[in-house]
């Protein structure tokens, strides 16, 4: 049980560094990662034998995560991979840990806009340019590949996330 706990939580973490690196990329998150993540969240919990309050609290949660995020989706203020990546985190953050993933998800977000900001400034070496990707990033003026600022608060926060704690007994 601990065994497929554990390699479902590394799952986790793969999937979540995955995103973020395809964020960076493609300035695309695929739909299949924050759902896969989220059969993850049940394959690690379940096993432990988690209280059906505690299970249904994370997922309510991360419900209430992804409406929101669908609301700034609207506005455009939001990429729509990123509000189901942040939806997905969010389950397994679950209320408890959702302030720390969201503060250091913040604080990961402004360092990562104000880098940007000043590589897109930059004169990048033509040879650099042929880099579709990084040239891209560079030309691009307003998108921000911000599954890098989910995954950043995530990883920082992740000794905050209940499975974790079950898993690691912490």
């Amino acid at each position: 049980m601990g065994v497929l706990a554990s390699i479902s939580f590394l799952a986790f973490l793969i999937l979540l560094t995955w995103a973020a690196l395809n964020d960076l990329i493609y300035f695309k998150v695929p739909n299949a990662i924050p759902l896969v993540m989220t059969a993850f969240y049940f394959v690690t919990v379940l096993p432990q034998g988690w209280e059906w309050l505690k299970l249904v609290s994370n997922l309510t949660t991360g419900a209430t995560v992804l409406i929101l995020c669908f609301f700034l989706f609207m506005q455009g203020y939001l990429g729509g991979g990123d509000a189901k990546l942040l939806a997905a985190v969010a389950i397994w953050a679950g209320f408890e840990a959702l302030p720390s993933f969201l503060f250091f998800m913040a604080l990961t977000g402004g360092v990562l806009a104000l880098l940007l900001l000043v590589f897109r400034q930059l004169n990048i070496d033509p040879r650099l340019k042929r880099i579709h990707w990084l040239n891209r990033l560079h030309a691009e003026n307003k998108n921000i590949p911000y599954s890098l600022a989910i995954a950043g608060g995530a990883f920082a926060a992740i000794d905050r996330f209940p499975p974790f704690k079950t898993i690691f007994a912490c």
